[in-house]
């Protein structure tokens, strides 16, 4: 995939997701469909209209369809963006139908889990895990569809968490997927770049509208399919070439969305509460109660994302121990962070 090609297909999709969202925009105002401000973890004074998921998603088509036509070897690839295609359009009904529907946790989670099980038909799966101290391990097929089905509910959780403040997930997404492509064009993987490209191009023209403050909102439709794309992208960035460890790269690569699901899922289990209720106790809302402006929480966000990003690029070249050894460290940076805003909120009034 050559770089007039990749910047064909990232140009459709941005221009696409810029013009639809206005179009999308203007359409849920006239039809009233609002997001209503209602206190505790809505942080918009203002109704704004939502739905902009629908907009991205119809973006992630185009760019697609571009992608097809640009570069001709995709033909062989025919099995993958079919599956792709069909996953992605079902992620974005999942959202619309728990926006419009307010669907039971439970329900969601199920969907979440049957679009990894359709994924991993269609050769999104976790084929292969690099022992760093062995030969590499090739997991039994019920093994890999079981963590296949578990990346895919992670990731979409994750995205569809963060995306409690103006222009976090849509900004988030655009860093890990700049990073997935990244990765992709270093090991050859021309689908993962175009893929990727797409995935931040969606964001790229999305954001402009949603960053704060925003005139529109993605909603569950929006985030679950980012969701959906990274898990996507990040399997086909990491899971066929065994010199990765395991899936350590693409979780550095989406590690903030990531640690936000199974720190809140730890944080809820620990107070005796549903792992899936909301609350407002996410990274980015203890940020805000420190005294953090929107924007500026979500500069640091994007800073956080960013180095994370750097690094799962820089991992996928280190050799496994190394990597162990670094991502280690990280953890720990990880940690730290957490108690000093432990620190912090004990301190202020």
């Amino acid at each position: 995939m050559g770089i007039a090609q990749a910047a064909v297909v990232f140009l459709v999709a941005f221009a696409v997701s810029f013009a639809l969202t206005i179009v999308v925009r203007g359409t849920m105002r006239r039809l009233g469909v609002y997001d209503l401000p209602s206190g505790g973890r809505k942080a918009h004074t203002q109704p704004v209209a939502y739905e902009g998921g629908v907009a991205m998603h119809l973006a992630f088509v185009a760019g697609l369809i571009a992608a097809a036509l640009a570069v001709p070897e995709f033909v062989f690839l025919r099995h993958e963006m079919q599956g792709i295609l069909i996953g992605a359009t079902l992620a974005t009904c999942v959202g619309v139908a728990d926006d419009l529907l307010d669907l039971r946790p439970v329900a969601k989670l199920v969907a979440q889990a049957a679009l990894g099980a359709l994924m991993f038909y269609y050769g999104y799966r976790i084929e292969r895990l690099t022992n760093p101290f062995g030969p590499e391990v090739i997991p039994a097929w019920w093994l890999s569809l079981a963590g296949t089905m578990l990346w895919y509910a992670l990731l979409m959780n994750g995205i569809n968490m963060i995306d409690g403040m103006d222009g976090l997930a849509a900004g988030i997404v655009a860093i890990s997927g700049l990073t997935l492509a990244a990765i992709g064009a270093d090991l050859g993987q021309p689908l993962a770049v175009a893929l990727a490209l797409i995935t931040v191009a969606v964001c790229l023209g999305f954001l402009p509208f949603n960053f704060p403050p925003a005139s529109i909102f993605m909603g569950d439709a929006g985030s679950l399919l980012l969701g959906f794309l990274l898990a996507s992208v990040s399997l086909l960035s990491s899971t066929k070439t065994p010199a990765l460890l395991a899936l350590l790269i693409p979780v550095m690569a989406v590690g903030l969305p990531l640690f936000e699901t199974v720190f809140a899922f730890a944080r809820r289990a620990a107070k005796g509460q549903h792992p899936f209720r909301g609350d407002s106790r996410h990274l980015h809302h203890r940020f805000l109660n420190l005294g953090f402006s929107p924007r500026r929480t979500v500069f640091i966000f994007y800073y956080f994302s960013l180095l994370l990003g750097v690094t799962a690029f820089v991992l996928q070249r280190l050799e496994p121990v190394a990597t162990m050894a670094l991502v280690a460290a990280l953890s720990t940076g990880l940690l730290v962070l957490l108690e000093s805003l432990r620190f912090l909120e004990k301190r202020r009034p």
